[in-house]
Formats: structure tokens, C-alpha cells, sequence
């Protein structure tokens, strides 16, 4: 059993609740979006991947004297058979598992947290619905770069099961500059409708360079 791997690297988790936590990241590769946002648009490629044995993986892991792992991509999800083998033989080495997903397709496994990065083009209330009745902890995270995008978001979120403390809008960003420039009015309009403001450490910090 294979795995398209861009990179695994031990990082700081940039995103969302777990923001600041050192983590193993496992990078997928490959994507069913073409998201002109991306920030990492080398992982959409299967071509800068690499197939990799999922023991290998593993065996990579527990290099790392770190609890938290992040499944990410690329879309993990196009994995299915993988991502469900992987979480559970994290679980029995005890990690926290992240998995990252663009919400198109189920997960077909329980995560310690699932994150959920629905786009506004690429919206499926029905696959969000169904991973959010998950039993594990959830949290969506939705990247807007302008007030009609970051209003669009409200409205979709308002039907969702989901506290809002869970809810993180995210600046549209891959450099430090447009992070601040975005985030100087998405502050203020998250705390007007009660959701978390969701700064981007990796960004602020790095760009979009690999291995961050």
C-alpha cells in the first residue's frame, strides 16, 4: 500500500486550534480543486510526488518525538483506502491525527480532529454536513480575501452544526504583506459576527515555502 507523498517535514501547525503545536506534517499529493489561492500548488502535482509505502510513513513518524500528526495535501481524502490504514496505525502509536481536507468527500475514518477547508466556488453542504457529524473534534476554515467573500461564508456556516469558536476565517494570502493587508478588515468583521479570526502562522512567517 502506497501513498503519493509531496513532503514530510516537522513543523509548528499554523492553522486553526491547534495553532502553534509542533506536528509531523505528511503532505499528499494530488488535489481535486485548482483553488488559484493555493498556497501550496506544488502539492496539486502528482509529478513532484512521491510514492512512498504507507509503513515507510510510519516508520518516518516515529523519527519525530512529537504526538501531533497533520494528513494534508493535496486532498488526503482521494486516499481512502490509505488515510483509513494511516490514522489507524497512528493511533495505536498514540498520535493525534489531523486530517485536512477540502470537504468534496467523506472521511472514512475518525481523526483526533477533522479540519475542514470548504472553498465558497466548490461548496458541497452535503459532505460537509455528513463530516461534521463525525465523532471526533471538528473545526471549518474558510479563506476569503474580500468583505463579499468573507459575508458569503457567514451565510454558508449559519446552517452548520458547528460552534462558532470552531468557525476560523483566514486571509487570502501567500505572502506576510497580503496577510496583514487582509487581516486589518477581517479582524474587526470576525469579531462583529462572533467567529475566530484565523491568522496564518506559516505564512506570516514563511510564505509558501516548502517544508514549513
Amino acid at each position: 500500500m502506497v501513498l503519493n507523498v509531496a513532503e514530510i517535514f516537522l513543523s509548528v501547525q499554523g492553522e486553526g486550534i491547534f495553532s502553534g503545536v509542533p506536528s509531523i506534517f505528511v503532505r499528499v499529493a494530488g488535489c481535486n480543486l485548482d483553488c488559484s489561492f493555493c498556497d501550496t500548488p506544488f502539492a496539486k502535482k502528482f509529478s513532484e510526488a512521491e510514492e512512498i509505502p504507507v509503513k515507510n510513513i510510519l516508520e518516518e513518524v516515529k523519527k519525530f518525538n512529537v504526538e501531533h500528526v497533520v494528513i494534508t495535501g493535496g486532498e488526503p481524502t482521494l486516499y481512502p483506502e490509505q488515510l483509513a490504514f494511516l490514522c489507524k496505525e497512528l493511533a495505536i502509536l498514540n498520535k493525534k491525527v489531523t486530517i485536512e481536507t477540502n470537504s468534496t468527500t467523506n472521511v472514512d475514518c475518525n481523526p483526533h480532529l477533522l479540519s475542514l477547508s470548504p472553498k465558497l466556488d466548490n461548496w458541497n453542504e452535503e459532505v460537509i454536513k455528513k463530516n461534521l457529524s463525525k465523532d471526533c473534534r471538528k473545526q471549518i476554515k474558510i479563506v476569503v480575501g474580500n468583505i463579499e467573500e468573507a459575508n458569503e461564508a457567514i451565510k454558508k456556516v449559519a446552517g452548520l452544526n458547528i460552534k462558532k469558536e470552531n468557525i476560523f476565517l483566514m486571509p487570502q494570502a501567500d505572502t506576510k504583506e497580503k496577510h496583514s493587508k487582509v487581516s486589518k478588515w477581517l479582524i474587526p468583521f470576525c469579531c462583529e459576527n462572533e467567529v475566530r479570526f484565523g491568522a496564518r502562522l506559516q505564512i506570516m512567517l514563511w510564505g509558501n515555502a516548502k517544508g514549513k
